[in-house]
């Protein structure tokens, strides 16, 4: 029987701006289990990523408590929280994120590196065979401003399952694609998740996309309430 991995209990976040405060999330409760696919949904400003920066523990709720893989991160400090994600957290953006002076194999190197795997020539043969697997055999040397919207996003696909994390958390990962190669993306997307058995958070406003995902949340108002 699958666990809890991830659990929100009664999380606020709330922000001050121009001199007033602005209520982005506003009690919100619920549990994601171990292997599941989730998406997050919501207009354009209702909170999806601010809420997955404190999934991931990238940031703090104003009250309430998060608890991520048995660990409430909501009271931790910033290098517990980073210890936690270096171990267990992979990260897909829409905007890639990839280092531009690093070559393809070298950012997909990197978070082993940050994890203190200093074994470079074990490291560069996992890269390399992620790459593969992605399709970008023969690209290990090009630099991102080298690759294609997709082919970035592919080399950002392979960085974030390179260290088998537990948990995906991907941010609009084809919100800067055209349509074919984002549908590319997703299958790859959703074929490694299921290969490694990871749990996945998917924010997206796509709802055929969220379609793919076996539960979806909806962020409106502050509040979050699962579809049906």
């Amino acid at each position: 029987m699958s666990q809890s991995i991830i659990s929100v209990e009664n999380v606020t976040k709330s922000v001050i701006s121009n001199d007033n405060q602005l209520s982005i999330l506003k009690g919100i409760s619920f549990n994601i289990m171990e292997g599941e696919s989730i998406a997050i949904m919501g207009t354009s400003g209702a909170g999806k990523s601010t809420l997955m920066g404190l999934l991931a523990g990238l940031d703090q709720p104003t009250s309430g408590s998060i608890t991520l893989l048995d660990s409430t991160i909501s009271s931790m400090d910033d290098e517990q929280r980073a210890k936690i994600r270096s171990e267990s957290i992979g990260f897909v953006f829409q905007n890639f994120l990839l280092i531009p002076s690093l070559t393809a194999l070298q950012n997909v190197t990197l978070p082993m590196l940050l994890r203190g795997n200093e074994d470079q020539k074990n490291n560069e043969l996992k890269a390399k065979a992620l790459l593969e697997k992605v399709g970008l055999s023969g690209r290990e040397t090009h630099l991102p401003t080298q690759l294609s919207g997709g082919e970035q996003q592919r080399v950002a696909l392979a960085r974030a399952f390179v260290t088998q994390p537990k948990i995906l958390f991907a941010d609009e990962p084809t919100g800067n694609l055209d349509q074919q190669t984002a549908q590319n993306i997703i299958e790859l997307l959703f074929a490694m998740n299921t290969e490694q058995g990871t749990t996945l958070v998917l924010i997206t406003h796509d709802a055929e996309l969220a379609k793919r995902c076996q539960r979806t949340l909806i962020i409106n108002d502050g509040q979050c309430q699962e579809s049906v």
